[in-house]
């Protein structure tokens, strides 16, 4: 996969210049949104915080129940740095991709990215349990 070509070519679509830093890292804002690219070997990282995961224990079971299967997730996961107590979404992408499959990639990364930050906004001020289905029309692909 040429992940630096990717980037590339994301700027473009984008209007702006964007290439991976010395660390192999990019990060654009989609409004308030972040992604951030990484690469690695061949491979390209998607990854977003979502929200703090302090004292949200209750939480838990909802986001695993999503993450199967990427089922609600995009096909990306949603996870756990507990270094810094964030939920976070990130997607690996691997082998040969066209620009265009990456967009649409990118794009179901970033619908997952915003349902999943604004359910969890909303879990804080009702009671999880409401909130077992999808409170936003699901991710469509």
């Amino acid at each position: 996969m040429d992940c630096g070509r990717l980037i590339v070519e994301l700027g473009q679509a984008l209007g702006i210049k964007l290439k991976f830093s010395k660390a192999d890292t990019c990060g654009v804002f989609f409004d308030d949104d972040e992604v951030i690219f990484e690469q690695h070997n061949g491979q390209l990282y998607l990854i977003a915080d979502l929200g703090s995961a302090a004292g949200r224990e209750g939480v838990y079971k909802r986001l695993l129940t999503a993450n199967y299967l990427g089922q609600e997730s995009g096909q990306a996961t949603l996870s756990l740095d507990a270094d810094h107590e964030e939920f976070v979404l990130y997607r690996i992408l691997d082998g040969d991709m066209g620009y265009p499959e990456f967009e649409k990639i990118l794009t179901v990364f970033v619908r997952a990215l915003r349902y999943w930050k604004e359910w969890l906004k909303q879990a804080q001020n009702v009671d999880v349990a409401a909130l077992s289905t999808p409170p936003l029309g699901g991710i469509p692909a």
